[in-house]
């Protein structure tokens, strides 16, 4: 990396190196027979450089020829992209706090063991098909740039996870468990998940009415795409965001906190983000009133405010983080725990559905924050005891107006895997379209 960044500086450009390398381990069963069986090592060099005032960009998957990446990235300078900002100096930091390094040398019989502890705990479920999963990986992340940064992060996990699947769908409920070392699967959690599977077998139709909406943590992510994007700096800069104007305003119930915190939680924590700026705790919504705008070194800079730590690779949607620059990003922003337990938000609900999977989640105006979703699955509800699940049912709203209706937020949040931790939030007089 070091010679690369020499490479780019002798031509006078400022320059940026990102690399990663990953390596994992998976394997998966179904109903007690192997079907999937997975090992790979990846890696990667994307290249940032500035010149004049403009940026250039390139990657490869297999460093070979540094004279020739450098040379392409030069090349991508006559698009005229703008940049109007210099890359951090954050100096040298290297971060080991979440790596283990007995995870790199785990082998497929760990995996199967993890698989086997797991597989016992689902004794009791009564139909349908029993998915069950884990694996295992590290993460190796370095940044390095001619301002004088020079930051390294490791990361391991371990995960496992169960899938109740029901007869003649691939729709089901699950529990990941997971961790920097180990996978320990907390046998309440399973217990009553096979519950709810056993109590939602029915297919029931519930025809259209307003009702309480429970969203799962599973499902939250279609609320999170939406907040996401009318907050960040980039529709604000374009003057599109439907949040433009409401800074310090309150928007929604003051029950919901939605908060960028990437150097917290169990997994996936990061302490810069991918241009080498410090993490820290970023409130977009706290108790219901809009506070933050987020953004990147690009944004920052056009709007004359300070860089967050907010510019992630991937966004919204994922994806190859090598192959892309750096953007606005909520990809490490959860919601904030309440005061309710579970069970008693689920006494709260006299008729109403659990929301466990939501089908179009990325469909609808997003900006603005409409919803209309099919329920994959939604269980059914009454006086407060699940004893159904909806047939062909979907929801629609406006987020804004559906988080304004928050009646309670669960007092512990649930491990996610891209969504990391989330509780489960409770939402009343939603509409809910069934046959």
């Amino acid at each position: 990396m070091e010679k690369l960044l020499k490479i780019a500086a002798s031509k006078g450009l400022k320059a940026e190196v990102y690399s990663i390398r990953e390596k994992s381990l998976s394997m998966g069963k179904v109903n007690g027979a192997v079907n999937d069986v997975s090992a790979s090592i990846q890696s990667g060099v994307s290249l940032r450089i500035i010149k004049d005032g403009k940026l250039g960009f390139a990657y490869t998957k297999n460093l070979i020829n540094r004279e020739e990446l450098v040379a392409n990235a030069m090349a991508s300078l006559d698009a005229g992209v703008e940049a109007l900002y210099d890359f951090p100096d954050a100096g040298s930091l290297s971060i080991i706090d979440d790596y283990d390094e007995a995870v790199e040398e785990m082998s497929f019989s760990e995996i199967k063991k993890n698989i086997k502890d797991i597989e016992g705990l689902y004794t009791g479920q009564k139909s349908g098909i029993l998915e069950i999963s884990s694996g295992c990986g590290t993460t190796e992340l370095r940044i390095l740039n001619t301002s004088g940064s020079d930051l390294r992060q490791k990361e391991s996990s371990v995960y496992s996870m169960g899938e109740l699947v029901y007869p003649g769908t691939s729709s089901g409920i699950r529990n990941i468990f997971a961790g920097k070392s180990e996978a320990k699967p907390h046998l309440a959690d399973v217990t009553r998940t096979v519950d709810f599977f056993n109590n939602s077998l029915p297919e029931v139709e519930i025809g259209d009415s307003r009702m309480k909406v429970m969203f799962a943590p599973e499902s939250m992510y279609a609320l999170t795409w939406r907040l996401g994007m009318a907050s960040s700096a980039k529709t604000f800069y374009e003057k599109v965001s439907p949040l433009l104007d409401k800074v310090n305003e309150q928007v929604i119930s003051p029950l919901i906190s939605f908060v960028s915190d990437p150097t917290s939680g169990r997994m996936g924590r990061r302490f810069f983000d991918d241009e080498g700026i410090k993490t820290a705790r970023v409130p977009i919504f706290e108790n219901g009133v809009f506070k933050t705008v987020f953004n990147n070194l690009d944004y920052a800079s056009k709007m004359k405010t300070p860089a967050l730590g907010t510019g992630f690779k991937g966004g919204m949607w994922g994806g190859d983080k090598i192959s892309v620059s750096p953007a606005p990003s909520l990809s490490h922003a959860t919601f904030s725990h309440g005061n309710k337990s579970f069970e008693e938000m689920l006494a709260m609900m006299d008729r109403g559905v659990i929301i466990f999977g939501a089908l179009g989640a990325h469909s609808g105006n997003l900006l603005n924050g409409d919803l209309s979703i099919g329920l994959d699955p939604g269980l059914y509800v009454e006086n407060g005891k699940i004893v159904g699940r909806v047939k062909d049912a979907m929801m629609a709203g406006n987020i804004y107006q559906m988080l304004s209706k928050t009646i309670a937020v669960e007092n512990s949040a649930h491990y996610t895997n891209s969504m990391y931790d989330n509780p489960t939030i409770l939402l009343e007089n939603i509409s809910v379209v069934g046959s």
